[in-house]
């Protein structure tokens, strides 16, 4: 059997999942927008049709690029490992 060890979580992990959770806060903001035309978290924010599109694209973006980050971490940290005896 393969026994599978976990990746070392890193600052830079913990800092893009940061970004991540800050993508969800600025998706789901304009995502209440567009739904029900009321704010989330931050009052006034967005207050428009056209700011609430550009938030949810903007939040998809940051949670995406986010995440591609920590899988680029996770997987350099197992290439290391393997190479190591």
């Amino acid at each position: 059997m393969f026994s599978r060890k976990r990746p070392p979580v890193t600052l830079r992990v913990v800092l893009f999942a940061l970004l991540d959770a800050a993508g969800i806060v600025v998706f789901s903001s304009g995502a209440m927008w567009l739904a029900r035309g009321q704010t989330l978290f931050i009052p006034n924010f967005p207050t428009s049709t056209p700011a609430a599109l550009i938030t949810v694209v903007a939040g998809v973006a940051l949670m995406l690029w986010a995440t591609g980050q920590m899988l680029n971490e996770f997987a350099r940290a197992a290439a290391g490992s393997e190479d190591k005896p």
